[in-house]
């Protein structure tokens, strides 16, 4: 997946559904920390992903 219009101090992205066809990116994050917080918001499950200086994300953090 690639992050698409992602801030430029975007390092981690809050996805919902994760390891599903339909996993929006909800929210971006500066830090870890701002991830795990916006993840705790949600109701449905979420994975914390590392946004790549090329975009992609992965879920290595």
């Amino acid at each position: 997946m690639k992050a698409k219009n992602a801030p430029p101090c975007a390092r981690f992205a809050v996805v919902s559904n994760p390891g599903t066809i339909f996993e929006p990116i909800e929210e971006y994050a500066p830090s870890i920390d701002g991830a795990r917080e916006g993840a705790s918001c949600y109701d449905d499950p979420v994975d914390i992903m590392r946004v790549t200086p090329t975009g992609e994300l992965t879920t290595e953090l």
